[in-house]
């Protein structure tokens, strides 16, 4: 078997394993977003006289946001020359130089630590926010009456 031949098959099956896993996201992302998207829903017609709707927004707008990322039909390699995306291909593209170099996959590994640590200080941050404003609110609500 040529080189060119075999280089050929590899990439057609790492498209092919590309494709499927990115079907595969969407699939459970679209499972996971149905139950949801008729929670919202439910939330924001019981709150709609008092509020305007935003929980059903939002889920559009995560839906919207996911099928940006994952974008199934895709491929980085199809025009070399566009700017490359942040979606899932990239994703693969880093874990792929990862797996196949170590000292690459070690400082990987270090600047994902810090990032997840970052972003759990943050989400606790806004977290630590919410309730506070929230709690504030209801506090200024009981005042009212």
């Amino acid at each position: 078997m040529s080189a060119e031949l075999k280089h050929k098959r590899g990439r057609l099956i790492r498209r092919v394993a590309v494709l499927q896993l990115k079907l595969g996201l969407s699939a459970l992302r679209d499972l996971v977003l149905i139950p949801v998207a008729l929670i919202a829903a439910l939330f924001d017609f019981v709150r709609l006289r008092e509020f305007e709707p935003r929980f059903f927004r939002q889920v559009l707008h995560l839906g919207e946001r996911s099928d940006r990322y994952i974008d199934v039909w895709y491929h980085e390699h199809d025009d070399p020359d566009a700017t490359p995306r942040e979606n899932v291909d990239a994703l693969l593209s880093r874990v792929e130089t990862v797996v196949r170099d170590r000292e690459e996959g070690a400082r990987q590994a270090r600047v994902l630590k810090r990032w997840a640590e970052r972003q759990m200080q943050r989400a606790r941050q806004r977290a630590e926010k919410e309730v506070s404003a929230r709690v504030k609110a209801l506090s200024d609500k009981r005042a009212e009456k």
